[in-house]
């Protein structure tokens, strides 16, 4: 089986909505409720994002399938408050791989291709969020060279 990469394009858009929502779904906390608008709404953002100029993403196929998507875009960062000098960063919005096709290094695959982008771009560092609890997910980013920086820590009541 040969998985290719490349560019999305305003076709992959409804792909990457379905499973982007199925995704949100399968993974909701009892404290996290899908919006009733959900899916128009990832329709909207999704459509939304794919306009900016800043933004971008890449698709993994196999046999003409698509088996996983990884969503990002360029930005400048600002402090909060505003005492740290302004830097360009690249931010991965999602990575996701069908279930089927996990562990063969397709997510890999797709964050390399995105790094090499944002290299292009002069971007100085990458950032991302994951799942804490997803013990896979926080392996494959930590291959990938990810560390946690600020912990957004989080408590349920």
């Amino acid at each position: 089986m040969e998985i290719s990469i490349r560019k999305w394009n305003r076709d992959d858009l409804s792909q990457i909505h379905k499973a982007w929502l199925n995704y949100c779904r399968n993974v909701a906390r009892s404290d996290m409720r899908m919006t009733q608008d959900a899916d128009e709404a990832m329709a909207k953002w999704l459509t939304s994002r794919f306009r900016q100029p800043s933004a971008f993403g890449f698709i993994a196929e196999s046999e003409g399938a698509i088996v996983g998507f990884l969503t990002a875009r360029v930005d400048d960062w600002e402090s909060v408050p505003p005492v740290i000098e302004s830097r360009r960063i690249g931010i991965i919005d999602a990575v996701y791989v069908e279930d089927q096709f996990r562990r063969q290094g397709i997510g890999s695959q797709l964050i390399e291709r995105a790094i090499e982008a944002m290299r292009k771009d002069n971007v100085i560092a990458v950032e991302t969020i994951y799942d804490a609890w997803n013990d896979a997910s926080a392996r494959a980013w930590h291959r990938a060279g990810f560390a946690p920086w600020m912990v957004h820590a989080y408590r349920m009541l």
